[in-house]
């Protein structure tokens, strides 16, 4: 996005960030490159899982996997961070990785792993049909997901006759304890627009706001979605959705949100 400079299209915008602890500082920088005030209101925290086992046994078995297919940058970085403590070197990636996402292929090119497929559509269904032509039944491929992770792609690979291994890499936890502030912010009226980066901090939000939530305390607020997959979840949780970015990506949310305000 281009340099606006301190008065931008945002200023006088309050826009709350509901993204992870670990991934917050992005998107504040980004609306405050756009002139808004961003307030942070991290709702995620992404630990690893409790148990290893599974993963180290798919850790040692890399090697047998056609596919590896990584579908956050979360996933990149707890993987490749097991493997670091496990000893086991990126030479042990023989098959080909796929990458849900341009951030994600880029957390994996950045330790100079090759990505052989970035779909055009950021989702699921957008990476099953890049790779429609290249999957053959009883090729065997490796997820490595959050422990709450949508089944839409392991059950397509399934029903197309792959060899489907899913490996929890970290498991997200609520993290309310800026919860009271927050709603307070919001219910004197100091919000303009809530952003929604995944399903997860849609959920996480009207958990842990359901002890603050009054009728009508969101109306004047703008609620805006990364895409269609988070604008459902915010739906189905009684949320009136203003924004759904046709690009799936941050800068994607920013672009739709200054089309939906129309520099007001």
């Amino acid at each position: 996005m281009t340099a606006v400079g301190s008065r931008g299209p945002l200023t006088g915008k309050q826009i709350m960030v509901t993204r992870a602890k670990s991934q917050v500082q992005e998107l504040v920088d980004k609306i405050e490159h756009l002139g808004g005030e961003a307030y942070a209101f991290p709702l995620l925290k992404m630990i690893p899982p409790a148990d290893n086992a599974r993963l180290d046994e798919a850790i040692a078995e890399l090697s047998s996997y056609e596919w590896v297919i990584f579908t956050s940058v979360n996933g990149v970085r707890f993987f490749l961070d097991r493997m670091q403590q496990l000893e086991v070197g990126l030479q042990a990636f023989a098959g080909r990785i796929a990458a849900v996402g341009p951030k994600t292929a880029q957390a994996l090119t950045s330790h100079g792993l090759e990505v052989a497929v970035i779909p055009s559509d950021y989702v699921a269904e957008g990476l099953l049909a890049s790779l429609h032509e290249q999957l053959r039944p009883g090729q065997r491929v490796l997820l490595p997901r959050a422990d709450i992770a949508r089944k839409a792609l392991p059950a397509e690979l399934q029903e197309r006759g792959l060899a489907v291994t899913e490996v929890d890499v970290y498991h997200t936890v609520i993290d309310a304890s800026l919860a009271p502030e927050a709603a307070k912010e919001l219910q004197q009226g100091r919000i303009d627009v809530i952003l929604f980066t995944s399903s997860s901090t849609v959920t996480h939000f009207i958990q842990a706001m359901s002890p603050y939530a009054t009728p009508g305390w969101l109306d004047q607020v703008r609620i805006a979605c990364i895409g269609p997959i988070t604008a459902d979840t915010a739906r189905q949780n009684g949320l009136v959705v203003d924004v759904v970015a046709s690009e799936y990506t941050v800068d994607g949310l920013l672009e739709a949100l200054l089309e939906n305000l129309g520099g007001n």
